[in-house]
């Protein structure tokens, strides 16, 4: 489900028309819930859920916008509205689908309906069906059911196929997710620096964790907030040359790519990581060309996600990922932040 949430955050940082019914989203600072192509200011990604239906949203005690009207009726194209109902056919009960049958009920091929769905998620029928199943388990998993039970109730077939596929989104292993990362050793510090806050966070293994923000307290509960039950300490003489390294890498000055990272990601996920992270200072990519670079050039939706999924800004430098036209796209630190970086490496590169 994250990998889909991502591509959803990409869909309403680019105020995507093609996006709207697919799902909603909330503002949990102002209560409201929005349609992905809302005009309204864009809001801080950690203060956003996203839901399925506007049902849901309201379900869970938002109000729709005035602005962009998300209960209202909109027009919407025909290949859209039929991706529309496969999502919501999944998201009741995916364990019967016959894709090639809905095609057909609905006036399409099955290629043209699994292509159109791919182009407008962002991710395949199939990953859809696993992102689901996934989250089923992990919120089986947080409420404290067995392993066991949270397996078969989400929908997989086999232990097997949960460890083939939705284990691997958890981060962990699915027991000490389970605990809430219990025994997991997570030490952090935090430096002021011109773009705002930056607390980074390392296992015993390599960096985990990177954000940028203006309130330092609010980013160290996001980092807690994943994992309760995780032992998370503050060790500003431990991480010293990590500080320093990320104060550099701000004014453009060092390389934060260098530093040794603890990534837990999709294959995907982190095949796009490490493009980016072979990507010089001072220099950027178009989404075109990373997906190109990491085998899949039609992909150029879910190298977005892959960047705003991206646990460790900075030493991933999803911030030289850029536009065809080389214009700015959205950055889950903010674009300010975004700019600054870039006009800092530049400016490095060309003293």
């Amino acid at each position: 489900m994250d990998n889909l949430n991502q591509t959803r955050w990409q869909a309403v940082q680019n105020r995507d028309q093609q996006s709207i019914g697919l799902f909603v989203y909330a503002v949990q600072t102002t209560g409201i819930y929005c349609r992905p192509g809302c005009a309204a200011r864009r809001p801080l990604r950690q203060n956003v859920k996203f839901f399925f239906t506007s049902s849901d949203a309201v379900a869970a005690g938002y109000r729709a916008c005035k602005r962009c009207a998300p209960d209202g009726q909109c027009v919407i194209d025909p290949s859209t509205a039929a991706v529309i109902a496969v999502c919501r056919t999944l998201e009741i009960d995916d364990t019967d689908l016959d894709v090639g049958a809905m095609a057909s009920q609905l006036g399409y091929s099955e290629r043209h309906l699994r292509r159109r769905f791919l182009e407008l998620v962002g991710v395949s029928i199939g990953s859809y069906r696993r992102a689901l199943r996934a989250q089923r388990a992990r919120v089986a998993l947080q409420a404290g059911a067995a392993v066991t039970d949270a397996v078969y109730e989400s929908g997989y077939g086999s232990s097997r196929a949960f460890y083939e596929h939705g284990a691997t989104r958890l981060g962990m292993s699915p027991g000490r997710y389970r605990d809430g990362g219990r025994g997991e050793r997570i030490r952090y510090t935090s430096i002021d620096t011109p773009i705002g806050v930056v607390v980074a966070a390392s296992t015993d293994r390599g960096v985990c964790s990177i954000m940028l923000g203006p309130d330092e307290v609010k980013l160290t509960k996001e980092l807690a907030s994943e994992f309760p039950r995780a032992i998370i300490e503050r060790d500003d003489d431990g991480l010293a040359q990590v500080a320093a390294v990320l104060a550099g890498a701000v004014r453009g000055t060092s390389d934060a790519t260098k530093l040794p990272v603890d990534l837990e990601g999709t294959a995907f996920q982190i095949r796009v990581w490490e493009t980016l992270r072979a990507i010089p200072s001072g220099q950027t990519r178009s989404y075109s060309q990373v997906a190109e670079l990491v085998g899949s050039p039609n992909a150029i939706r879910a190298v977005g996600s892959a960047c705003a999924r991206n646990p460790v800004a900075l030493a991933v430098p999803c911030h030289r990922v850029v536009r065809q036209d080389g214009s700015l796209a959205g950055y889950r630190w903010g674009i300010d932040a975004k700019a600054a970086l870039l006009d800092a490496e530049g400016a490095h590169l060309s003293s």
